[in-house]
């Protein structure tokens, strides 16, 4: 793994932390766990966030910070993404700390960290 790739690998596993975190604080977090029936039809939408089978909240907590959490561990490429603007679209204005974390995860996955 080079040393950028390396760089944007701890700081992604602290945002997704702080992420997960912020989340919880702003009631954004779900309350509880969709079936596995609906997590399957989740990983297999062709649809953006899978928001055809889940709240976006529900993506973001069983889908996208899990398979973010597995690339780091397998120290996979991570790929550029912009989550920020569907967040916007899906998440109230009042979720600041939860917006302005997934913009910080956007920018270390486009490698602008700096």
């Amino acid at each position: 793994m080079s040393k950028v790739n390396s760089v944007c690998h701890i700081a992604l596993g602290r945002a997704l932390e702080q992420l997960e975190t912020a989340m919880k604080q702003e009631g954004v977090w779900p309350k509880k766990m969709p079936s596995e029936q609906e997590l399957k039809n989740a990983m297999e939408s062709s649809v953006p966030f899978a928001v055809g089978c889940l709240a976006f909240e529900s993506w973001l907590a069983f889908i996208f910070i899990p398979k973010m959490r597995i690339l780091l561990t397998q120290e996979k490429p991570l790929p550029p993404m912009q989550i920020t603007p569907a967040a916007e679209i899906y998440l109230s204005s009042a979720h600041q700390r939860t917006l302005s974390q997934l913009q910080i995860i956007d920018n270390i996955t486009n490698e602008d960290i700096g």
